[in-house]
């Protein structure tokens, strides 16, 4: 039922989504549908856990089993991973962000969100000609915060600019960042 939703939101918007057309994508019946999602809003909930949980799962292995080669690479692969957990569906998943962020859902992101925040403040992060630098709670919250509004912003854009610009904007804004700590 999940995979017909993401297909029927491929070809069309959310508001255009129904139950019934979910339920005849699937051949079950609406009651059977209804059995499992009391309404749409449960269907696209169920949706944004599973995409975005994915997403998540996706970009924590990524940084746990990566050791970084030179500053800035565990940021591009973090970008990476986000961009490519999209699997060519990024209209759809630009969908599910807006309405993630306007149906107050978007609090699925946060373990990954709170797992980010951890790493920089337990085992740093690089800048050239610098030892990794851990930051403090404020600090890791703030550039945490920063890179997913990029993310999400690419994300739900109709027209963004291209993604390898993106990466290396948002690698450039965490070096210049981190350089920019004072001294500890």
């Amino acid at each position: 039922m999940l995979e017909a939703a993401m297909q029927l939101l491929d070809q069309g918007e959310i508001a255009a989504l129904t139950t019934n057309a979910v339920a005849a994508r699937t051949g079950v019946s609406i009651g059977t549908l209804y059995q499992y999602f009391k309404d749409k809003h449960a269907l696209l909930d169920a949706l944004v856990a599973r995409e975005l949980g994915s997403m998540a799962e996706q970009v924590m292995a990524t940084l746990q089993s990566a050791t970084p080669a030179q500053p800035g690479e565990r940021i591009r692969q973090v970008v990476r991973t986000v961009i490519g957990a999209y699997g060519g569906r990024s209209r759809v998943h630009r969908l599910l962000i807006e309405y993630a962020l306007t149906q107050g859902t978007g609090g699925k992101t946060s373990p990954l969100l709170q797992g980010l925040t951890q790493l920089f403040t337990t085992e740093g992060v690089s800048a050239p000609g610098l030892a990794p630098r851990r930051l403090t709670l404020a600090q890791a919250f703030t550039l945490t915060h920063s890179i997913a509004g990029v993310l999400r912003a690419l994300a739900a854009s109709a027209d963004p600019p291209p993604v390898q610009e993106v990466e290396d904007a948002v690698v450039l804004m965490v070096l210049a960042f981190v350089a920019a700590l004072p001294a500890e």
